[in-house]
């Protein structure tokens, strides 16, 4: 090889090895918004109803008991901006599937006050109830690791869905969708 043909071989392998790392980035990145429940049984967790729940309804939740149902399960902090953009999203959700059996909690992660989660779920203008993980016992079975992370768990009991972040709304009705079928 010539002097003049190896800064050519040398751009190429630079440019080789720059799509090599984007994609490493880029497949770790998007597992890492992947929860790795998906397709396996919803771990059983109670919690105390912190916010939101009817007057006369319990004062806990216990997700082994919905059963039959499809249950959304939004994980979330006072302090997360994106958890506040996922709050519409699942209230018109709610709303479009009031008539089925789908059941929506909202579950705080963090170890505050009651009266803090009451707060923060009224600031987010959320229209179903709130459990408290205060000890983060449901973020460490549901492999909770960035927040919002929103769960779909079917009739069976089984994760259908999950995505960290911001859910997109039309992927969160079809996964709702497929779970009632």
């Amino acid at each position: 090889m010539t002097r003049a043909e190896r800064p050519g071989a040398r751009k190429w392998l630079q440019w080789l090895a720059a799509v090599a790392a984007f994609f490493v980035v880029y497949s770790l990145a998007t597992r890492a918004n992947q929860l790795p429940l998906v397709g396996k049984a919803a771990p059983d967790v109670t919690l105390p109803v912190a916010a939101g729940g009817p007057s006369d309804g319990p004062p806990e939740v216990r997700l082994s008991a919905l059963e039959g149902q499809v249950v959304v399960l939004d994980f979330w902090a006072s302090w997360c901006t994106a958890c506040r953009r996922t709050s519409p999203i699942l209230n018109e959700l709610k709303d479009e599937f009031d008539a089925e059996e789908v059941s929506f909690y909202a579950i705080n992660v963090e170890p505050i006050d009651r009266q803090r989660v009451q707060a923060a779920h009224l600031s987010f203008g959320t229209d179903f109830p709130t459990l408290h993980d205060r000890a983060g016992t449901a973020q460490k079975k549901y492999a909770v690791r960035m927040l919002p992370t929103v769960v779909v768990v079917g009739r069976d009991g089984m994760v259908k869905w999950a995505v960290s972040g911001v859910p997109n709304r039309s992927d969160l009705r079809n996964a709702i969708s497929g779970a009632l079928n």
